[in-house]
């Protein structure tokens, strides 16, 4: 009875948050609309590793349309290994979802910013944490963060995507900074006084969903390279996180790695 309390309340919450994002109707397939809303909800960690999905007819009911979509959108999720599905049991979030090796670098990819970028500000706001970033963070029940999403562009093209999180504080901190020749992080440092401290990066390929495609003024499902950011301060404490799609058509990065007695 417990554990049937606990589904039927994960399943409201579900409802709740996943009827924000609605399903335009417009050419971009509902299935390829589903299953990008699905696979934002596990990133952001609100559907955990091992966590059983509502039922298709419940899900097609939370997003307004029919089963056919929904049996898609799961069965895109399935092939790309986000989710699983096991007879007579369900379809769950895959457990081990592409863990990579972690090493050494010094320097930070998108660390800089190249002169002749033009900067644009799209929005800056309050937003609620995910459970991701509020446990990050440190967060209170109560206790928000501020979001600033930018784009950078070359020759009045996309450059790259920001999307860049901060503490409330923090962001009041750095109010009213220009960003045309400055990361995150530089601002951050030269307001502040902030020495960096640990620097967590992931980088990933991915493809392009519609926000995506639409700020990168690329194609729906074109390839895109994801940094993703976490950055503590000298004493530990958590400074930012940040997240930065580029075309993956017009980007190359190297890395130099000085080989040692354990390599090979």
């Amino acid at each position: 009875m417990v554990i049937a309390f606990l589904f039927r309340f994960r399943w409201e919450y579900m409802r709740g948050h996943l009827s924000e994002m609605p399903i335009a109707s417009h050419p971009i397939p509902y299935y390829y609309q589903i299953a990008g809303v699905l696979r934002r909800r596990i990133e952001a960690g609100e559907m955990a590793p091992g966590e059983r999905l509502p039922k298709e007819m419940d899900l097609a009911e939370m997003f307004g349309v029919s089963r056919v979509p929904v049996r898609q959108a799961l069965s895109l999720l399935a092939a790309e290994g986000v989710l699983t599905h096991k007879r007579g049991r369900g379809t769950f979030v895959r457990e081990g979802i592409a863990k990579t090796e972690s090493f050494r670098l010094t320097g930070l990819i998108g660390g800089k910013i190249s002169k002749g970028k033009e900067h644009r500000m799209i929005a800056v706001e309050d937003v609620a944490p995910t459970p991701q970033l509020a446990e990050f963070f440190g967060l209170r029940p109560d206790e928000g963060l501020t979001r600033f999403r930018r784009l950078r562009l070359e020759q009045n093209t996309p450059y790259c995507y920001i999307v860049n999180y901060l503490g409330r504080e923090i962001a009041r901190g750095i109010k009213g900074a220009k960003f045309e020749n400055k990361t995150m992080l530089e601002i951050i440092q030269g307001r502040l006084a902030i020495s960096l401290g640990k620097i967590l990066q992931t980088f990933e390929a991915r493809i392009a969903d519609n926000e995506i495609a639409n700020r990168l003024s690329i194609a729906m499902m074109a390839p895109v390279f994801y940094v993703e950011t976490f950055v503590r301060d000298k004493m530990e404490r958590p400074l930012e996180f940040s997240q930065i799609y580029y075309p993956g058509d017009r980007h190359k990065y190297s890395v130099e790695i000085l080989a040692d007695s354990d390599v090979g």
